[in-house]
């Protein structure tokens, strides 16, 4: 009984293991993320945050479901790890929407003049800095909370990127889209790998 519940154990974590290693969100999330740097850099005003709930996140939906799930055994997957993924997503979500609030207060005391000044020139020299060590910890928060490893490796290239966009005095988009496209470019060689593991989709 022992060695039957050992085993189903193992096929859980090895199918929750595989289910998200297919590469597709990091390739779409990465794709985004770098198109959105790259608008930045040649001064578009492009929504790419609209574009990922409008486009990007039916296109994954659709792709896990052609791709992925037809390429697996149907084998269950512990409420524990499915658990995990959703305080990921809220965590990310909820960290956003403080992100914005943050912003609108900055704004609002920048505009209204309750902030000091030396404050913003700080924050405007060091603000690549900030960014990229924030982002960094909530990607690796949320690889905790997952128990996807892969994003302590996103959240270390993240805190290397924009620290060494400071040091070159590049600008934040730059950094941005460097980040995305190293992410998508992994997803696009995870999905190629997932794919010659998985040739054939199940009956």
């Amino acid at each position: 009984m022992m060695a039957q519940n050992v085993g189903s154990i193992e096929r859980e974590q090895e199918a929750f293991t595989s289910h998200h290693m297919d590469g597709l969100l990091d390739l779409l999330v990465g794709l985004a993320v770098a198109l959105g740097g790259l608008s930045m850099l040649l001064g578009l005003d492009v929504p790419f945050a609209a574009v990922w709930v409008v486009v990007w996140l039916p296109v994954w939906m659709s792709a896990k479901k052609a791709i992925t799930a037809r390429r697996m055994a149907d084998v269950g997957v512990s409420e524990e790890q499915y658990a995990g993924m959703m305080r990921a997503g809220v965590f990310v979500v909820a960290v956003l929407v403080l992100a914005v609030l943050a912003g609108m207060v900055l704004l609002w005391g920048q505009s209204t003049g309750n902030m000091p000044a030396w404050f913003f020139e700080g924050l405007r020299l060091y603000l690549i800095v900030v960014l990229g060590l924030f982002g960094a910890l909530v990607i690796a928060v949320a690889g905790w909370l997952s128990g996807l490893d892969r994003l302590y490796a996103y959240a270390a290239m993240t805190a290397i990127a924009f620290v060494g966009g400071y040091l070159l005095n590049a600008p934040i988009a730059l950094a941005v889209t460097v980040v995305g496209a190293i992410i998508a470019f992994w997803g696009g060689l995870m999905l190629a790998r997932f794919v010659r593991k998985y040739p054939k989709a199940i009956a």
